[in-house]
Formats: C-alpha cells, sequence, structure tokens
C-alpha cells in the first residue's frame, strides 16, 4: 500500500486544518453542553466542503475516496477535539449502510453527502464489549412480513442529533452467533422507540436507545434477514481505523501543547525544557506517538486481507493506540501539574478525550484478550489439521 498522499488528499487535509483551527477553538467547544455538540450551521458546511462524502463512492453521492480520506480529516478532527457527530454519522453509519445494501445506500447516500440526512448506528449493548456479533435485541415476527423490535441499545453515537437509526436485532440464533443479525432502518420518531440523549465527559454526546415494540416491515430491511454481521464487521473496521487516526491527532495535539507549556513554565530561574529528564518524556511521548500511527497505517493496509488477519490487524492498532494515547495524554497532564486537568487548560480536555477512546469499539484490554485467543486457537488449528 502506498502511504504517499495524493495532491487532492493533501489538500483535503490542509483544508480541514485550516478550517478546524479557525472554528472549533477551546472557547467554542466548552459551549458544546449548551447545544447538544451540534452546530447545524458547521455540519452544512461540513457536507458543502465535501467532508461528508469525501470517503464515500462515487455512484453513492461521493467523491469516491475510501479510508484514507476518512483517516486524514479524522486526525484533523482530533487535533481539534472537534464534538460534532461526524464519525458518528459520516463515517461509522455511513460505511455500515454502504456495505449492507447497495439499492437503498444509493438512495440514502447522495442525502447523507448533503448533510440532509443524518443516520446513527444503534447496535451495541451494554454487554457487548466490543464484539460486533453480541446482539440480545429482538426482532419478533408480526405477521405479513412485518416484525416488532425488543431491546436497548447503548452509546449511540450521533444518536442525539440522528433523524434514521439502523438498528441490529437478531431473528435467530444464540446472543453471539454471527448468523441471524438483521439490520433494519427505521425513523428516529417511529413508535415505540425512546431516546435518551447522554453527554459524555469528553463533551461529545450519544443516545440510550430503548425499542419497545417497534414495528418494522420489509421495506424497513437493510440487506438480507439473517444477513446482518458482514456490514457491521465493515462498517466497525473503518470505524475503528477512523478512531484510532483521531486519536493519533489527539496525541499530536497534546505533545505540542506540553512542549510549548514547558518552554514557557520556569522552576528554579530556568526554563523546564531546560530538563534533561523532561527531555526524555517528551522523547517517550514522541515515540508512543510515532508507534501509534504506523499501526493505523498498517491496519489500513490489512483491510484488504482476509477475515482473520484484517481482525489481527485491528486489534493490534486498537491495542496499541489506546496504550498510547493513555501514556502520551497523561503525560502532559503530569508534566503541566494540577493546573492541567482545570476547564481553561486545554491537555486537560485531550486526556478526556482519550479516556472515551478507550472504551469505544473494544478497550485495549479487549483487543489484547482477542490476539491472544487467535494466537492460542490457530495451533489448535493446526494440530486437527495434522
Amino acid at each position: 500500500m502506498d502511504f504517499r498522499l495524493t495532491d487532492e488528499q493533501e489538500m483535503l487535509r490542509d483544508s480541514a486544518r485550516r478550517f478546524l483551527e479557525k472554528e472549533c477553538s477551546l472557547e467554542q467547544r466548552l459551549h458544546a453542553p449548551v447545544n447538544g455538540g451540534f452546530d447545524a450551521a458547521r455540519w452544512a458546511q461540513f457536507a458543502e466542503m465535501g467532508w461528508l462524502a469525501a470517503s464515500l463512492p462515487e455512484d453513492c453521492g461521493g467523491l469516491g475516496g475510501d479510508i484514507v480520506e476518512a483517516a486524514l480529516l479524522m486526525e484533523e478532527f482530533g487535533r481539534n477535539l472537534v464534538v460534532d457527530p461526524f464519525w458518528g454519522i459520516g463515517v461509522l453509519a455511513a460505511q455500515t449502510l454502504l456495505a449492507a445494501d447497495a439499492d437503498k445506500a444509493r438512495e440514502l447516500l447522495p442525502l447523507l453527502c448533503a448533510g440532509e440526512l443524518r443516520p446513527a448506528l444503534a447496535h451495541h449493548e451494554v454487554q457487548s464489549r466490543g464484539v460486533i456479533e453480541h446482539v440480545t435485541t429482538q426482532a419478533r415476527p408480526a405477521g405479513d412480513g412485518a416484525w416488532t423490535l425488543h431491546g436497548e441499545k447503548t452509546l449511540v453515537m450521533g444518536g442525539n442529533v440522528a433523524d434514521r437509526f439502523i438498528v441490529s436485532a437478531r431473528t435467530s440464533g444464540g446472543s453471539r452467533d454471527r448468523q441471524g443479525i438483521t439490520l433494519f432502518l427505521i425513523d428516529a420518531n417511529v413508535p415505540g422507540l425512546q431516546r435518551r440523549d447522554v453527554r459524555l465527559i469528553d463533551n461529545r454526546w450519544s443516545a440510550e436507545v430503548t425499542l419497545d415494540g417497534v414495528r418494522v416491515t420489509s421495506a424497513d430491511l437493510l440487506g438480507a434477514v439473517g444477513e446482518g454481521w458482514a456490514a457491521l464487521e465493515y462498517g466497525h473496521a473503518r470505524g475503528l481505523i477512523a478512531l484510532c487516526a483521531e486519536a493519533v491527532g489527539v496525541m499530536e495535539r497534546a505533545m505540542w501543547i506540553t512542549r510549548d507549556y514547558l518552554r514557557t513554565r520556569k522552576q528554579f530561574g530556568v526554563t523546564l525544557n531546560t530538563f534533561q529528564a523532561l527531555q526524555h518524556r517528551m522523547a517517550e511521548m514522541l515515540i508512543e506517538l510515532e508507534l501509534s500511527r504506523s499501526m493505523v497505517y498498517r491496519a489500513m493496509a490489512y483491510l484488504v486481507r482476509p477475515l482473520a488477519a484484517r481482525q489481527a490487524a485491528l486489534s493490534v492498532a486498537k491495542a496499541r493506540v489506546g496504550q498510547s494515547g493513555r501514556f502520551v495524554c497523561a503525560q502532559g497532564i503530569q508534566l503541566h501539574g494540577g493546573i492541567g486537568v482545570t476547564e481553561e487548560y486545554s491537555i486537560g480536555h485531550y486526556f478526556k478525550r482519550m479516556t472515551v477512546f478507550e472504551n469505544e469499539l473494544g478497550s485495549a484490554q479487549f483487543h489484547l484478550e482477542q490476539l491472544a485467543l487467535r494466537e492460542c486457537a490457530e495451533p489448535a488449528a493446526a494440530r486437527a489439521q495434522n
């Protein structure tokens, strides 16, 4: 995989950096809890600049990009701690819809690219903890090809402003079977759906969604009955890479903020950056940052590999970025001292963002466990073949 950016990709990254540094200052970010983390005018600007279309194919109204464009944008979002629900709507939900149903994707994604449709993926449940196939929400037959949905979804990113929900429900099988998961696209105002908006500690918003007898028909289906896992895996793979790219942006900005602080803060009559021990600490932060960046590149390269290799690469990336991100942002707090956790200092906000990142799409501990399980299973499978 060639990691050199094209001229168009460099223009996308540079324009995003200029815009976000101007429009998403810390002062503006602190007002996010008031408006639910959503600015309709700014969302329209995202659409106008082509950000919502950047990683979608041309036949769906997109600009023909892929995960690289999404990662470039998300890294800039991380650098500026953007709270707008771009990841939840423009990456996770959009990519899942793209993989689930080609016909509906061609019909609906142009509306998303234009900023006129805001779907959110209502898939994660309290007990899933990163396991994509964990679905206990039930789709019970109601006659005439209809179903009623019963269950609860948690941490629906962008769900507080969504007008549609992509809901995963089980039409057959056990709670962790890959077969038997069906996807439905339902209106946010459908009877029986209750939504509770939740502000996260990093000032972004999500929603808790309760489905109590929501009636759906075959017209609401995304793809075939019981075949939704592949679309979920496709969307999660790209969502995880975009999320890790955002974390790289968070780490990078946190590191430079800390460097600038050490250049100005004095102790014993000299600036802190003259102390060798603190120089070593900054070097360690840089090493962790570049390790994480390399893992994101590697995960992107592995998207074209078979499922087992792809999932292993994604787990490695999420675990590495999660551990490195916590180290970098925690060191930033420590080198600032107690003042770093105050609202007025930005470094504390980067630490909070990284704390939420650690628990999205599976924690570092979860992904390390998945790697260990694969390592144990592969020798056993080889012995069975012999």
